[in-house]
């Protein structure tokens, strides 16, 4: 069965079948393919006079084109990138003051071996929790913190930025079927 020409397929082996050529953005001569030229025109590139280019799939993931409403895609559109960098700039920004609530000790200090959380000994598996200085009792003052003491601290290194993925080849059909329409 012959394939519809233009038609783009995902395909595990390392090399093109007859017919098929890699999706690679490689230039093709307008020329020697002008039934392909026809379906794809200079959307995924060329000059449109003597060349054009097959779509560009290495290292991208196809999309659905039209709109999902907030967002929409067109044809040949690229965007993305596989890695970004946080910066503080496109953090937001804490609006609100934080604020440390202080209770009377039930007991003494923390210690290093205690929790902040929930503090207690540990012997073996078994965990005993033991009063400390934090508890569930009303607080007695509460002290709002120095905006400048809570920043933001990174090294602008960038990060990946990549959906879980496994390499396969994209596939184009350049000899086939012309589609009709409807």
């Amino acid at each position: 069965m012959e394939e519809l020409m233009g038609v783009i397929k995902s395909f595990s082996g390392n090399f093109a079948p007859v017919n098929f050529m890699f999706c690679d953005g490689r230039l093709l001569s307008i020329a020697q393919n002008s039934a392909l030229f026809s379906l794809l025109g200079t959307t995924y590139g060329g000059d449109g006079v003597s060349t054009f280019a097959l779509p560009n799939l290495n290292g991208r993931y196809p999309l659905g084109i039209g709109s999902n409403g907030s967002q929409t895609y067109v044809l040949g559109e690229q965007s993305g990138t596989p890695q970004t960098t946080i910066m503080s700039m496109n953090l937001p920004t804490i609006t609100s003051q934080l604020k440390v609530a202080k209770a009377n000790a039930t007991s003494a200090s923390p210690s290093a071996t205690s929790s902040i959380a929930i503090p207690g000994t540990t012997v073996g598996r078994d965990f005993t929790a033991i009063p400390s200085f934090i508890d569930n009792a009303t607080p007695t003052s509460i002290t709002f913190l120095n905006p400048q003491s809570v920043m933001f601290i990174g090294q602008n290194q960038p990060i990946n930025n990549m959906m879980p993925y496994m390499g396969l080849n994209y596939i184009i059909c350049v000899q086939g079927i012309y589609p009709s329409r409807p």
